[in-house]
């Protein structure tokens, strides 16, 4: 008996699909495959299958494009962060050092010989 499969769509999901019924079905199995024209062997369709799906390269390619992004925004908000770190310590400081001239000091005793 022999089958023909067509697919418009992702061939992936298709050799996925093929493979899986191929494996619970031992009696069926692959005579060949055409992929974008081109005849493939039985080996390439089990890679052709083991390959991740069009959507998993897209959400791949989505995530390595806006990861740089992500980081710049990251090392931008981070200047402004550190920027507003030292001028509140130094604020601190300042207030720190107002508040001790302020105190009144105690008086020590004169050590005269």
């Amino acid at each position: 008996m022999t089958s023909i499969a067509y697919t418009s769509g992702d061939p992936v999901a298709l050799a996925k699909a093929l493979s899986k019924f191929a494996k619970d079905h031992p009696e069926y199995s692959f005579k060949a495959g055409i992929v974008e024209g081109r005849v493939i062997a039985i080996k390439d369709i089990d890679a052709l299958a083991s390959m991740p799906s069009k959507e998993e390269i897209h959400s791949k390619l989505l995530f390595l494009i806006s990861a740089p992004a992500q980081r710049l925004v990251t090392v931008m908000n981070a200047v402004g962060r550190d920027i507003a770190v030292v001028i509140n310590q130094g604020v601190e400081k300042t207030s720190l050092v107002a508040q001790r001239k302020r105190r009144p000091q105690p008086q020590r005793p004169s050590r005269r010989r």
